[in-house]
């Protein structure tokens, strides 16, 4: 991982079954040769702590510096993905970043999806692959 955490693949879920709820979402549009979206969710813990590698001090709350970290780390993570895909022509939007208690991420029927759940020291974190194009 980017943060140079150790985190441990500890599931691999595809087309819905398996419904993250967590209190950070990061969202990033898939454009081009596949249609779709790459979304990165995160615990709190796992939200601060990430905050307080990337800043030097542990946020008291989910704020706009933790969110901005989230955008980041969504996007550091979507470019890792979308190399990782090996498919030319694909193109990533902006990181867009939902925030609340056990908030879900549901992706449309027709879209593929690959979701990847970690765990880390820090907490839990799910990186959800939903496309249309394969």
């Amino acid at each position: 991982m980017m943060l140079n955490w150790e985190t441990e693949l500890v599931g691999i879920y595809t087309n819905n079954s398996f419904q993250s709820r967590y209190d950070c979402s990061g969202f990033i549009g898939v454009s081009g040769a596949l249609q779709g979206s790459i979304v990165v969710s995160i615990d709190q813990d796992v939200a601060f702590a990430a905050a307080e590698a990337f800043l030097g001090t542990r946020p008291p709350s989910i704020n706009s510096e933790v969110i901005d970290m989230v955008g980041e780390l969504t996007n550091m993570i979507a470019g890792a993905s979308k190399d990782r895909i090996g498919i030319p022509g694909i193109s990533l939007g902006l990181p867009t970043v939902i925030t609340g208690r056990d908030h879900k991420v549901s992706f449309a029927n027709s879209a593929h999806v690959e979701i990847l759940q970690f765990s880390s020291s820090y907490g839990n974190l799910t990186v959800e692959i939903g496309v249309r194009g394969l």
